[in-house]
């Protein structure tokens, strides 16, 4: 190894601290992955894999990241969807999502950290051609 400078190894990465916002959602942070079932009135109901990634970018910063990735049992993708959440310290919370369709949507709802219950209403949906008030609720249980 004559004239030849050894590399370091890497220091292990220290966690980044989590900004006092986010600190009650910590549970959520990684990565989730299962199975589950779906359908709608236009077409048959179908299985499917889904994995859920959540991370946060330290202390100065009060937000989730997070993305979403849907496939067939064949490992065929389905769907796609990322985007941030904004959890409030006084237990509010608003979602921003964009999915691959196109689609771009604004929750806002109520977060129990003791619960790990979130519960979110759509403000907003739209799309390059139009924007709808949607009014659907949605329920997020992670335990």
């Amino acid at each position: 190894m004559d004239g030849e400078k050894a590399t370091p190894a890497a220091a292990p990465a220290t966690p980044l601290a989590l900004h006092p916002a986010v600190a009650p959602l910590s549970y959520l942070l990684g990565t989730l992955r299962g199975q589950g079932e779906g359908g709608y009135p236009t077409i048959n109901h179908f299985s499917y894999a889904e994995e859920l990634h959540f991370s946060h970018s330290g202390k100065k910063k009060p937000v989730i990241g997070y993305s979403e990735n849907m496939e067939t049992w064949l490992r065929e993708p389905m769907h796609a969807e990322s985007g941030y959440w904004r959890p409030k310290p006084d237990g509010t919370i608003e979602v921003v999502i964009a999915q691959s369709t196109g689609l771009a949507e604004v929750q806002k709802g109520t977060y129990n950290a003791e619960e790990k219950v979130i519960m979110l209403k759509s403000e907003i949906v739209g799309n390059a051609s139009k924007v709808l008030h949607y009014v659907a609720s949605q329920n997020y249980l992670v335990q």
